[in-house]
């Protein structure tokens, strides 16, 4: 009886160190993956500013209007397939449909101008919110033949 006390005890300790490390690797992930679209987030600029034009924008800091344009910016395709060298997009996948949010308790990508910046919870600020469970991927973004991208020649 007394071995078995030990053992119970023993494992409750050992739980006690666990849970909390637990969540912080959960936690760990999901600032991991934040900054992966962060960074694919800024490639794809990079790549539609090497290919297209100079993307850059003012941001509005107080919505998540100007993140939703400079995406769909990034997932148009120049109809334009005249002999030029580079590719004339989707720079970006074109089934990513992210919500906006400016609640402090999610991960958000922000258009800063040029680039991209990860807003992390317990931030203010308005973005493209990340979300971890794949709800935001599904049908492909249609752009209508009135759409402007975002930038300049």
């Amino acid at each position: 009886m007394v071995e078995m006390m030990i053992t119970i005890a023993v494992i409750g300790i050992l739980a006690a160190i666990a849970v909390p490390t637990i969540g912080n690797v959960v936690e760990g992930s999901k600032r991991g993956v934040a900054e992966n679209v962060v960074t694919g987030l800024n490639k794809a600029t990079r790549e539609f500013s090497h290919s297209q034009w100079d993307l850059r924008s003012t941001p509005v800091l107080t919505s998540g209007g100007d993140e939703m344009l400079m995406l769909r910016t990034l997932q148009w395709r120049d109809p334009d397939l005249s002999g030029e060298l580079n590719p004339k997009g989707p720079f970006m996948r074109t089934d990513w449909n992210p919500d906006t949010s400016t609640s402090n308790q999610d991960y958000r990508a922000m258009w800063s101008g040029s680039t991209w910046q990860l807003i992390e919870p317990g931030t203010d600020g308005a973005g493209l919110k990340i979300d971890f469970d794949g709800s935001d991927l599904g049908t492909p973004y249609t752009h209508d033949g009135a759409f402007k991208p975002v930038g300049s020649r």
